[in-house]
Parts: structure tokens; sequence; C-alpha cells
């Protein structure tokens, strides 16, 4: 049997088949259905997509959609030259090793050549052993790590800490291993 028919087009104002992958994707690196629903259903995901710069291109494998690129333009803004970001690449495990990724790839490659930009950069999860070797063996090398935090823990973190607040927070833990090991009375 020879190779499947990969092709790859431009996303365009119909979201349908994209969603649905990006579902998939996000299910598949541990996000909840229901949150990747509420995404799609309150409109985040469609004005996520809207924004300026961004592009999506979806993959079909012998007509069947298998596999997506969202890119950006310049992500950190502050670069000399342009840069195309590949923000998010997946592709449906059952369709891995077929070419879908490189196609992908190729077409993010064309469209950054077109727009005069010098560099693509990648965004990998550093957990992700098979992209980060996926994407090593196209040349991406590592120039930054990318540390993420919620905003709640920053903010406790950066509060400056008096003597009231850490005597409130001890007197706290010591209540609640109190009430944690209080022992059981003989009945």
């Amino acid at each position: 049997m020879g190779r499947r028919s990969v092709e790859v087009a431009a996303v365009g104002e119909d979201l349908t088949q994209l969603v649905a992958l990006w579902v998939e994707a996000r299910v598949d690196a541990g996000s909840s259905p229901d949150a990747c629903a509420r995404a799609v259903s309150d409109g985040r995901f469609a004005d996520a997509m809207r924004r300026p710069g961004v592009q999506a291109f979806l993959a079909t494998l012998d007509g069947t959609p298998v596999g997506y690129a969202i890119t950006t333009e310049n992500p950190f803004g502050l670069s000399p030259t342009p840069e195309v970001a590949v923000e998010q690449l997946f592709v449906c495990p059952e369709a891995r090793r077929h070419g879908v990724a490189k196609a992908l790839l190729t077409v993010v490659l064309s469209v950054a050549e077109r727009a005069g930009c010098e560099q693509i950069v990648s965004n990998v999860p550093t957990t992700s052993r098979e992209a980060n070797r996926f994407f090593a063996r196209l040349g991406f090398a590592s120039s930054v790590t990318r540390r993420v935090v919620g905003t709640g823990p920053l903010r406790r973190r950066l509060a400056p800490e008096t003597a009231e607040t850490g005597l409130e927070l001890t007197r706290r833990r010591r209540s609640l291993r109190q009430r944690a090991f209080v022992p059981s009375r003989p009945a």
C-alpha cells in the first residue's frame, strides 16, 4: 500500500473541524471535557482564533481531519526580527507517523517565508518527550524555559510577609493540626 495522502489548508470562518480536534487535543493533554466545551460554547475559542496574527491550518489524511497547527506572528513582540510561533500542533494518535506534522510545518514554513520571518519558534511542553524529540530532529533548539504561575499563587508569594501575617498563618496551621489529630474518645 502506498503513502496516504496528507493535505493541509488554512482554516477559514468555519471552525467546526478545528474545534473537534482542539477539544481532542486539550482532553488528551489533561483538560476536562467540560472545560473545553465551555471554552467553545462561550466563544473564547472563536475569539482567540480571530485575534490579529493568529492563523490555523487543518490537516486531512485521505479526506479525514487528523491534525492542526495554530500560529501567531511575532509572539514576544520585542524581537528585532519578525517571527512566527507554532502555538499548538496536534496530530490524532492514529494518524501519527504518516507525515501529518511535517506537512503542517511545511505550510507554516511557507507562510513564515512569505511574511519575511527569519525564525519559527514553537511552544513545546517540557513533559512531552515525543514532541520535544520531533522538534529537535527538525532543528528546533531550546532557547528559553517558559514558566507559568496562576495569579493567586503569585499574589500570595509577592505579598510582603509581616510579623502579623506570619503569626496569623502559624496560628491557623496549628489550629488545623489540632483539629486533625484530636484523639478519639472511648465509647
